[in-house]
C-alpha cells in the first residue's frame, strides 16, 4: 500500500465586478474537478505526481460569498 495522504483546503478568491454572482461557485467546482484530474493522472505539466490512479478525492468543504 502506498503512502496515504490528507489535506483540508480552503479557498478565497475574488470575481471581477462584471461577473454574475453563480458563477463563483461553477468555477470554483471547475478547478475542484482540474485539481483532482491532474492528481490523479500524475501529469502536471512535465512532472509526474506519483499520485496512485483513481486515489484522489477532492471536495469543497464549504463555499459561499464573503461578507
Amino acid at each position: 500500500m502506498g503512502i496515504k495522504w490528507t489535506a483540508r483546503l480552503r479557498v478565497d478568491f475574488e470575481m471581477e465586478e462584471w461577473q454574475i454572482p453563480h458563477l463563483a461557485a461553477i468555477h470554483l467546482q471547475t478547478s475542484v474537478d482540474e485539481f483532482q484530474r491532474i492528481l490523479e493522472t500524475g501529469l502536471m505539466g512535465a512532472e509526474k505526481t506519483g499520485v496512485k490512479p483513481g486515489s484522489a478525492k477532492v471536495e469543497i468543504v464549504a463555499q459561499g460569498s464573503i461578507a
